[in-house]
Protein backbone atom coordinates (compact mmCIF):
# COMPACT_ATOMS: atom_id res chain seq x y z
CA UNK A 1 0.00 0.00 0.00
CA UNK A 2 0.74 3.30 -0.85
CA UNK A 3 -0.29 7.06 -1.10
CA UNK A 4 -3.11 6.57 1.98
CA UNK A 5 -5.50 9.68 0.91
CA UNK A 6 -6.80 11.85 3.89
CA UNK A 7 -9.23 10.11 5.98
CA UNK A 8 -12.94 10.81 5.32
CA UNK A 9 -15.89 11.72 7.58
CA UNK A 10 -19.36 10.39 6.77
CA UNK A 11 -21.65 11.71 9.46
CA UNK A 12 -24.90 9.85 10.35
CA UNK A 13 -27.46 9.46 7.54
CA UNK A 14 -24.58 10.95 5.29
CA UNK A 15 -22.83 9.06 1.81
CA UNK A 16 -19.59 9.57 -0.25
CA UNK A 17 -18.79 8.32 -3.79
CA UNK A 18 -15.32 6.80 -3.75
CA UNK A 19 -14.06 6.38 -7.68
CA UNK A 20 -11.65 3.15 -7.02
CA UNK A 21 -8.86 1.99 -9.62
CA UNK A 22 -8.04 -1.47 -9.46
CA UNK A 23 -6.15 -2.87 -6.68
CA UNK A 24 -6.98 0.45 -4.04
CA UNK A 25 -8.48 -0.82 -0.65
CA UNK A 26 -10.56 1.03 1.06
CA UNK A 27 -11.16 0.78 4.62
CA UNK A 28 -13.84 1.96 6.74
CA UNK A 29 -14.09 2.01 10.18
CA UNK A 30 -16.39 3.04 13.38
CA UNK A 31 -14.02 4.79 15.29
CA UNK A 32 -16.36 4.65 18.46
CA UNK A 33 -18.19 2.02 17.57
CA UNK A 34 -21.87 1.09 17.05
CA UNK A 35 -22.32 2.09 13.68
CA UNK A 36 -23.05 0.60 10.78
CA UNK A 37 -23.20 1.21 7.36
CA UNK A 38 -24.18 0.06 3.42
CA UNK A 39 -22.06 0.56 0.24
CA UNK A 40 -22.40 -0.46 -3.01
CA UNK A 41 -21.61 0.21 -6.35
CA UNK A 42 -23.68 0.50 -10.16
CA UNK A 43 -24.83 -2.94 -11.42
CA UNK A 44 -24.37 -4.71 -8.30
CA UNK A 45 -26.07 -8.16 -8.23
CA UNK A 46 -26.85 -8.91 -4.27
CA UNK A 47 -28.58 -12.32 -5.26
CA UNK A 48 -25.94 -13.51 -7.87
CA UNK A 49 -23.29 -12.40 -5.16
CA UNK A 50 -25.07 -15.02 -2.66
CA UNK A 51 -25.18 -17.59 -5.43
CA UNK A 52 -21.58 -17.14 -6.73
CA UNK A 53 -19.92 -16.85 -3.02
CA UNK A 54 -22.38 -19.73 -1.96
CA UNK A 55 -20.73 -21.67 -5.00
CA UNK A 56 -17.59 -21.08 -4.14
CA UNK A 57 -17.81 -21.39 -0.11
CA UNK A 58 -19.81 -24.83 -0.28
CA UNK A 59 -19.28 -26.41 -3.42
CA UNK A 60 -23.15 -25.63 -4.15
CA UNK A 61 -24.63 -23.00 -6.10
CA UNK A 62 -28.05 -23.83 -4.93
CA UNK A 63 -26.80 -23.10 -0.97
CA UNK A 64 -26.11 -19.22 -0.65
CA UNK A 65 -24.97 -17.22 1.45
CA UNK A 66 -26.23 -14.02 3.78
CA UNK A 67 -23.19 -12.77 4.30
CA UNK A 68 -19.94 -11.17 2.66
CA UNK A 69 -17.14 -12.78 4.69
CA UNK A 70 -13.21 -12.11 4.01
CA UNK A 71 -12.12 -13.55 1.22
CA UNK A 72 -15.30 -12.89 -0.26
CA UNK A 73 -16.46 -11.09 -3.40
CA UNK A 74 -18.90 -8.39 -4.74
CA UNK A 75 -20.41 -9.18 -8.27
CA UNK A 76 -22.50 -7.42 -10.74
CA UNK A 77 -25.49 -9.16 -12.79
CA UNK A 78 -22.82 -10.44 -15.17
CA UNK A 79 -21.03 -12.78 -12.64
CA UNK A 80 -17.89 -10.06 -12.77
CA UNK A 81 -16.52 -9.31 -9.56
CA UNK A 82 -15.97 -5.90 -8.93
CA UNK A 83 -14.79 -5.70 -4.78
CA UNK A 84 -13.22 -8.42 -2.53
CA UNK A 85 -13.68 -7.92 1.21
CA UNK A 86 -10.45 -8.12 2.67
CA UNK A 87 -10.84 -8.05 6.25
CA UNK A 88 -13.74 -7.90 9.18
CA UNK A 89 -12.43 -6.90 11.83
CA UNK A 90 -15.51 -7.27 14.29
CA UNK A 91 -18.07 -9.55 15.59
CA UNK A 92 -20.63 -8.01 13.24
CA UNK A 93 -20.76 -8.72 9.57
CA UNK A 94 -21.14 -7.89 5.95
CA UNK A 95 -25.15 -8.24 5.50
CA UNK A 96 -25.88 -9.15 1.22
CA UNK A 97 -29.76 -9.92 2.07
CA UNK A 98 -31.06 -6.90 3.13
CA UNK A 99 -32.00 -4.35 0.63
CA UNK A 100 -31.54 -1.18 2.12
CA UNK A 101 -34.13 1.58 3.56
CA UNK A 102 -35.93 4.30 1.63
CA UNK A 103 -37.45 7.42 2.74
CA UNK A 104 -40.78 6.17 2.56
CA UNK A 105 -40.04 3.78 5.62
CA UNK A 106 -39.57 6.58 8.09
CA UNK A 107 -42.22 9.42 9.45
CA UNK A 108 -40.14 12.07 9.13
CA UNK A 109 -39.18 11.06 5.49
CA UNK A 110 -35.40 11.56 6.41
CA UNK A 111 -33.47 9.62 3.26
CA UNK A 112 -33.02 6.04 3.92
CA UNK A 113 -29.20 4.36 2.92
CA UNK A 114 -30.99 3.96 -1.11
CA UNK A 115 -31.90 7.30 -0.87
CA UNK A 116 -28.28 8.34 0.10
CA UNK A 117 -26.07 6.03 -2.24
CA UNK A 118 -28.56 6.82 -5.53
CA UNK A 119 -27.86 10.44 -4.69
CA UNK A 120 -23.77 10.15 -4.43
CA UNK A 121 -23.61 7.63 -7.95
CA UNK A 122 -26.18 10.32 -9.66
CA UNK A 123 -28.79 7.92 -10.59
CA UNK A 124 -32.59 7.39 -9.20
CA UNK A 125 -32.85 5.35 -6.59
CA UNK A 126 -34.68 2.37 -8.73
CA UNK A 127 -31.36 1.91 -9.92
CA UNK A 128 -29.68 0.53 -7.67
CA UNK A 129 -29.83 -3.79 -8.03
CA UNK A 130 -27.99 -4.33 -4.68
CA UNK A 131 -26.22 -3.03 -1.49
CA UNK A 132 -24.41 -4.82 1.58
CA UNK A 133 -24.58 -3.13 5.13
CA UNK A 134 -21.29 -3.62 7.08
CA UNK A 135 -20.77 -4.08 10.85
CA UNK A 136 -24.24 -5.74 11.41
CA UNK A 137 -25.81 -8.21 13.34
CA UNK A 138 -28.79 -10.21 11.58
CA UNK A 139 -30.86 -13.52 12.05
CA UNK A 140 -32.63 -16.15 10.23
CA UNK A 141 -36.11 -18.22 11.16
CA UNK A 142 -38.57 -20.01 9.65
CA UNK A 143 -40.35 -16.60 9.67
CA UNK A 144 -37.81 -14.27 8.01
CA UNK A 145 -34.53 -12.47 7.97
CA UNK A 146 -34.06 -9.48 10.95
CA UNK A 147 -31.99 -7.04 11.61
CA UNK A 148 -30.77 -6.63 15.31
CA UNK A 149 -29.47 -3.28 16.78
CA UNK A 150 -25.83 -2.27 15.42
CA UNK A 151 -23.39 -2.65 18.60
CA UNK A 152 -20.12 -2.39 17.36
CA UNK A 153 -17.14 -2.39 19.01
CA UNK A 154 -15.00 1.21 19.13
CA UNK A 155 -12.24 0.58 16.19
CA UNK A 156 -14.24 -2.17 14.39
CA UNK A 157 -13.30 -1.37 10.98
CA UNK A 158 -13.61 -3.66 7.52
CA UNK A 159 -11.51 -3.70 3.92
CA UNK A 160 -12.53 -3.47 0.36
CA UNK A 161 -10.48 -4.04 -2.52
CA UNK A 162 -11.30 -2.87 -5.52
CA UNK A 163 -10.59 -5.86 -8.50
CA UNK A 164 -11.17 -3.42 -11.28
CA UNK A 165 -11.74 0.38 -11.43
CA UNK A 166 -14.84 0.96 -9.84
CA UNK A 167 -17.26 3.63 -8.10
CA UNK A 168 -18.16 2.68 -4.45
CA UNK A 169 -20.57 4.36 -2.69
CA UNK A 170 -20.45 4.62 1.33
CA UNK A 171 -23.47 5.74 3.79
CA UNK A 172 -23.40 5.80 7.52
CA UNK A 173 -26.79 4.40 8.47
CA UNK A 174 -28.99 6.84 8.84
CA UNK A 175 -31.25 4.36 11.40
CA UNK A 176 -31.26 6.04 14.39
CA UNK A 177 -33.42 2.79 15.90
CA UNK A 178 -30.86 0.19 14.69
CA UNK A 179 -27.49 1.99 15.82
CA UNK A 180 -26.87 2.07 19.84
CA UNK A 181 -24.45 4.99 19.01
CA UNK A 182 -25.35 6.83 16.56
CA UNK A 183 -21.80 8.31 15.10
CA UNK A 184 -19.33 9.11 12.84
CA UNK A 185 -17.56 6.66 10.13
CA UNK A 186 -14.14 7.34 8.72
CA UNK A 187 -13.13 6.24 5.23
CA UNK A 188 -9.78 5.75 4.02
CA UNK A 189 -8.35 4.78 0.40
CA UNK A 190 -4.96 2.94 0.39
CA UNK A 191 -3.85 2.87 -4.00
CA UNK A 192 -2.70 -0.52 -4.77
Amino acid sequence: MKDMKDAVILAPGTAEMFPLEEGDEVKITSPEGGQGGDFTFLGFDQALTRNMNGLEKFGNALKLTFYADAGMKLYDGDGVPHLEVVDVHSDLRVDIMYPGCWREIYEDGRPGCRDLLSEVLGVERKQLTGMASFLVKCSVDDDGYVFSEVDSEPGDYLTLKALRPVKLAISTCPDTDLQANPSDLVVEVRKG
